[in-house]
């Protein structure tokens, strides 16, 4: 049963963010724009919502491998506001669909009323035209987008923008960390300190993941 806080009504009332990604593995950037999101529209709950089986790139560790690490950075991280979200790996494990749009319906169906936060970084909002029924779910959400304003792609805000959207452009430091470059470190035997959560370097370690 969710709590509530004295004084500030109801947990369901407020806002809650939800933050969904591969997380192949999980680093100190993902980190970073959770809680810039959190801190800035003052939220107490980000869900990481781990994706199963992801719809537009395919992931190289499991899910289950995944999962665990991200659980790993959340525990070492110790913010209260930041908490693992299994269910696209469940619908995943029993043939559903990883689009966006079911996961905010699946939301939406425990949660009736509760505003959602989708988070998601510039890359992603470039994309977001790509997204399976985007202008459905830009009326079922709002949009946080980590970004540096010269940076941002105005023709896809635009045109989110003149649908209906609501976006927040929440400013991030630049950081050039990515799983990409994280895999590829690991592959070569280079060192990983500072980019991911100790924890979760030693489950790579233990695990074998990405040599």
């Amino acid at each position: 049963m969710i709590g509530s806080k004295p004084g500030r009504g109801p947990t369901e009332s407020r806002p809650l963010g939800l933050f969904g990604g591969r997380f192949d593995p999980v680093h100190r950037a993902h980190i970073a724009i959770a809680q810039a999101v959190a801190d800035n529209l003052g939220l107490d709950e980000v869900r990481w919502i781990v994706t199963g089986a992801p719809a537009h790139k395919p992931a190289i560790a499991s899910a289950e491998d995944r999962l665990q690490m991200t659980r790993l950075a959340l525990h070492e991280l110790g913010d209260p506001r930041m908490v693992v979200d299994d269910r696209e790996i469940i619908a995943a494990k029993n043939g559903g669909s990883n689009y966006t749009a079911d996961t905010v319906l699946s939301f939406q169906q425990d949660c009736p009323g509760r505003k959602l936060i989708w988070i998601l970084g510039e890359d992603q909002l470039q994309n977001f035209l790509t997204w399976s029924r985007w202008q459905w779910l830009i009326h079922q959400v709002d949009l946080a987008v980590c970004a540096r304003p010269n940076t941002i792609s105005k023709s896809v805000s635009a045109v989110l923008l003149n649908e209906g959207a609501e976006i927040t452009w929440v400013p991030v430091a630049p950081d050039a960390v990515s799983s990409t470059s994280i895999r590829e470190r690991i592959r070569l035997g280079s060192a990983l300190d500072g980019l991911l959560p100790r924890s979760v370097i030693e489950y790579i370690s233990v695990n074998g993941l990405y040599r």
